[in-house]
């Protein structure tokens, strides 16, 4: 037990973010105490079992920044059993899953009962209805699914995989290569050339704009001062205007160097240098480690990641609280003391305090959200050795897209599971989310499960206490790097 112990800083939360913070001060010969308040770690970032999922669903999750969580089991149609899991928390008593004549096992029936309390209201279940047994065949495999709460990829060259290399921990991750990238406008699903090689193979470009792309990828790489003179001279153009106005860049190939290089969220987002930022880094990617521009974590992206720098920050001398919760956080007596944080089991005391926001007892949820997608595939449509990353463009939006199957280990053979996230709350963003898995579904394979939620920013209340370092949530982002430069950011003020 730590009573009235000293550290340079009480990291709370375990996810990337806070996992690089803590591994850097560390390193830097900082005393660290790193607590988490849920036996497992990854925060925002965590990495379930299919069980793992349902539990954090009905029981872990914050209900403040995850207020619901609708669970589908089967198809994502209004005839699939829907499971609306919400804040208050208030089940409804229905029948239970497990009066099923084929009992599943004992940890399934506790898990079929639990959800069963949560069915949508204007749906029943029926006493012998064949759901056990759907959720009782997935249930077997459960550890075999890896479940991420916000996925992301790596860039090839970018800055979380200079960070690891930096810090030495590429034994504690392994990766593997996104072979593929799609963008899907009108259901028709067409994939982006990652080289100039694919460039010139494709097939579904013309002459015409093979020339143009090739010229724009060249101009973009080349760092030259005709280059900069001429971006310069657009700065004040978006993306789309830069591409159409110098490139002549129209229709489906502006379209997927906006949404599937660039990765906007819609099709004025970027200006014309953010935009040309991004397709340097995509560009420059390619080649480092094969014919592709991301990496995709083994076992489960963020999490095993965060494991990974956790692991460093232990090796330099961090303490590690899992299932510790922290009662309150007040200021030290006198100027610059730094703050004493009661914990549920004893007290320590800190010149710096970090913090998930989700943390703070006043915090509360903004109006920003990330509505988000999981679905659990029962055929690998795009290939079981294959892992993809898409866009989805509709009027309504932009919808992110990660494909993974057994190759990372995320799912048992012979399936796949499909995540898809955009910005905005639920209510407003669940149709064009549907719309997108149903077109990739569509292709070749049928739902087994899937779960709708938002993940919303948690801000903390303006009578805060002064001086504690608040971390970011993950954002929409396609990859890694703002998460690592906010990290470097928090880090380079505390030291």
């Amino acid at each position: 037990m730590l009573d009235n112990e000293e550290f340079d800083a009480v990291v709370l939360g375990t996810g990337l973010i806070e996992s690089i913070i803590a591994s850097e001060l560390a390193a830097a010969d900082k005393k660290v105490l790193h607590i988490d308040r849920n036996p497992y770690y990854g925060g925002q970032f965590a990495c379930f079992t299919l069980s793992a999922f349902i539990e954090w669903t009905i029981e872990h999750r914050d209900k403040r920044q995850t207020p619901l969580v609708d669970i589908f089991v089967g198809g994502i149609d209004s005839d699939s059993p829907t499971f609306s899991v919400h804040r208050a928390g208030e089940p409804k008593q229905t029948t239970t899953l497990s009066s099923s004549t084929k009992s599943p096992p004992d940890h399934a029936s506790r898990l079929f009962d639990r959800l069963s309390a949560y069915i949508a209201d204007s749906q029943t279940l029926p006493e012998h209805s064949d759901i056990t047994e759907r959720l009782g065949r997935l249930l077997d495999n459960s550890r075999k699914y890896a479940i991420e709460l916000a996925p992301k990829v790596a860039y090839c060259r970018g800055e979380l995989i200079d960070m690891i290399i930096n810090v030495g921990i590429g034994e504690y991750v392994q990766f593997k290569g996104v072979e593929r990238n799609y963008i899907v406008q009108n259901d028709i699903f067409e994939r982006v050339p990652d080289s100039k090689g694919d460039i010139f193979a494709s097939e579904s470009l013309g002459l015409v704009e093979k020339r143009k792309l090739m010229k724009l990828m060249t101009a973009i790489t080349d760092d030259s001062e005709d280059f900069a003179q001429l971006l310069g001279d657009c700065a004040e153009m978006s993306f789309a205007q830069f591409l159409e106005s110098k490139f002549k860049l129209s229709g489906k190939l502006l379209h997927s160097v906006i949404f599937a290089v660039a990765r906007a969220g819609s099709r004025d987002e970027l200006g014309a240098r953010t935009g040309c930022e991004r397709v340097q880094k995509y560009a420059k990617s390619i080649g480092r480690y094969g014919r592709m521009a991301y990496l995709c974590a083994m076992y489960g992206g963020g999490s095993e990641i965060a494991q990974s720098f956790c692991r460093s920050c232990a090796v330099s001398g961090g303490t590690y609280i899992l299932s510790e919760h922290v009662r309150s956080i007040e200021s030290r007596d006198g100027e610059g003391r730094g703050y004493a944080v009661q914990l549920t089991h004893g007290r320590v005391f800190a010149k710096h305090v970090v913090l998930d926001p989700c943390y703070a007892p006043d915090a509360l949820p903004s109006d920003s959200a990330i509505s988000r997608a999981i679905c659990i595939l029962d055929y690998p449509v795009f290939g079981e050795d294959t892992t993809a990353i898409l866009s989805y463009v509709a009027d309504a939006g932009v919808v992110s897209m990660l494909y993974a199957t057994q190759a990372t280990l995320a799912t048992p053979n012979g399936q796949c599971v499909l995540y898809a996230w955009t910005n905005g709350r639920l209510s407003d963003t669940r149709a064009l989310l549907l719309r997108a898995l149903t077109a990739v579904s569509g292709l070749r394979a049928r739902p087994l499960f899937t779960a709708l939620f938002e993940a919303r920013d948690m801000q903390p209340a303006e009578n805060s206490l002064h001086g504690l370092v608040y971390t970011a949530a993950p954002d929409s982002t396609l990859d890694f790097d703002s998460s690592v430069i906010h990290a470097q950011q928090v880090v380079a003020q505390l030291l």
